[in-house]
């Protein structure tokens, strides 16, 4: 939806840069719970000269994700256009980059699998305690419990892990902050692409640059999650250019950063087909602006645009032809992600691919399954009870998946991004194991898909998107202050917030999507066109 208001809502700007400045503050104060030690800093920018306290630190993030939400919140009640220029997003940049990663310890397991990398190991089979004694000055540094884990990211994050490394050198510190600027690259490298997909500036700002979610737990995290997503967009812009094989290799990169971000591959082989299946369909373009829904297009038009089974011959062999040539796509597609998937995971072996695969297994406490799995581990063994949550959790995901497809009927004509925003944010809401740098992938298709929304369509689309940005809300304080070990009291708060709030919030949501699906209205025969 391209923002029609010229007027700034003040207000919700100043909650927005509090809470982009609280978010900073953390980073840039030192080791604290958020932030976990990180040695000697070398030529790494250096900290504030003071160190916050707990509380302290759990009331900043608290209040960064809680005031950047309000912002959000009262942008889609009431929207407005946020208008960057370049030196805002220099500015914010650079601002990042004086931070060290909060809000979780995997910036330190990045660093010691890059490490062992370079030093000619195998981060897939080694974990760090038994690397070289548990003395590495970069290795030494992970926390418990990753200090016992392997790797479970895939080749191609793992070799950017190595340059960080081999570029950092022999100190923790010079390692991460390199990681942050190759993280940092890919969160302003996909605002670039989604910008040149034809989604106005205003929106991507809001919905992916400045995002809380999107900057503090992804890009303030330092998470791998957002390079997946860099390959991702990159896939969907070239797919939705008619460039197969170049989307197909993008997937593959896409896939081999994280296991998970393939699912742009799917959505757009799931578009290729559905063309060729109605062959008049509306096709995307270079520019998503030109897909936009005329919806005062005369009924004789929208006849016109179905398949006409009376039309002379030669029409009907050009149809045929471009069916064949859809069909060319999906298996260009194809081949273009197993060219760098295959390569990939033969380099790094066999046992790595399984590593990778296991790590889909996991029960997240901040989710509804976890329950599932507590009861079933009482009267199953605990791996039976763990495969059955998981079976359980991707049938949710696909009831999810059905329900959200009703509910975005007829919001835009270019199938890819519907499918992306559906598959998803049915992961996000329905998956086992989810955290909030997880929900990446679901803001990055929100923010396509948005740009692409009628003044009707944006009527349609914000209750489900007001569930959608409180529930995460909720799953990222869920993840404050960040850190395993914690004191007492902290921890009995947290953790309470983590095993409660956020399970009935996804509930609340199940809850509400059932019902705006009973209420959605019955596709119609022009809907059904992809």
């Amino acid at each position: 939806m391209t923002d029609t208001r010229d007027d700034r809502d003040s207000l919700g700007l100043a909650l927005l840069a509090t809470a982009i400045g609280l978010l900073l503050l953390v980073g840039a104060s030192g080791t604290s719970l958020a932030l976990p030690p990180l040695g000697p800093r070398g030529w790494a920018p250096p900290d504030l000269p003071w160190q916050l306290g707990g509380w302290t630190v759990v009331v900043l993030q608290t209040s960064g994700y809680l005031l950047g939400g309000l912002s959000l919140w009262r942008h889609v009640c009431r929207p407005t256009p946020l208008r960057l220029r370049s030196w805002h997003l220099a500015a914010l940049a650079a601002l990042v980059l004086l931070t060290a990663p909060f809000g979780t310890a995997d910036h330190t397991n990045y660093a010691a699998y890059g490490r062992i990398l370079v030093e000619g190991g195998d981060p897939w089979s080694v974990v760090p305690a038994d690397w070289r004694g548990g003395v590495d000055p970069v290795v030494s540094q992970v926390q418990d419990p990753w200090r016992e884990a392997t790797s479970v990211y895939g080749p191609v994050g793992t070799w950017l892990m190595g340059l960080s490394a081999w570029l950092g050198g022999e100190v923790t510190r010079q390692v991460v902050w390199v990681w942050q600027v190759v993280v940092v690259g890919a969160w302003l490298g996909t605002r670039e692409v989604l910008v040149r997909l034809g989604t106005a500036r205003p929106t991507v700002d809001r919905w992916w640059t400045t995002n809380v979610v999107v900057l503090g737990a992804g890009v303030l995290g330092a998470h791998v999650d957002t390079l997946a997503v860099c390959a991702m967009v990159a896939a969907l812009a070239l797919g939705l250019a008619r460039r197969p094989l170049l989307a197909g290799l993008a997937t593959g990169l896409a896939a081999s950063t994280k296991l998970t971000a393939g699912v742009v591959g799917i959505t757009l082989l799931w578009a290729l087909v559905a063309e060729r299946r109605h062959p008049q369909a509306p096709q995307p373009a270079h520019d998503l602006k030109e897909m936009r829904p005329n919806r005062d297009s005369p009924a004789h038009d929208l006849k016109e645009m179905r398949p006409n089974r009376d039309a002379p011959a030669h029409d009907l062999k050009e149809m045929r032809l471009g069916g064949a040539a859809r069909l060319g796509g999906a298996a260009r597609l194809v081949i273009g992600s197993l060219l760098v998937i295959v390569p990939a995971h033969l380099v790094i072996g066999g046992h790595a691919l399984g590593r990778i695969a296991q790590a889909g297994g996991g029960i997240s406490y901040a989710m509804p399954w976890r329950a599932v799995y507590t009861a079933l581990d009482l009267v199953v063994s605990e791996p039976a009870a763990r495969t059955a949550t998981t079976w359980i959790a991707a049938v949710g995901c696909v009831l999810l998946a059905i329900a959200l497809w009703r509910l975005t009927e007829e919001l835009t004509h270019v199938l890819a991004v519907r499918a992306l925003f559906v598959l998803t944010t049915a992961y996000s809401l329905g998956a086992g194991y989810v955290l909030p740098w997880y929900e990446l992938p679901q803001w990055l298709a929100t923010a396509a898909l948005v740009g692409l929304l009628s003044a009707e369509g944006w009527r349609r689309f914000r209750p489900l998107l007001l569930l959608l940005l409180a529930r995460s809300v909720v799953l990222a304080l869920a993840y404050v202050p960040g850190r395993v070990h914690l004191p007492g009291d902290i921890e009995a708060v947290t953790l309470g917030f983590r095993f409660v709030a956020s399970p009935l919030m996804t509930l609340a949501v199940w809850a509400a999507l059932w019902v705006m699906w009973r209420r959605a209205p019955r596709p119609t025969a022009v809907g059904r066109r992809p």
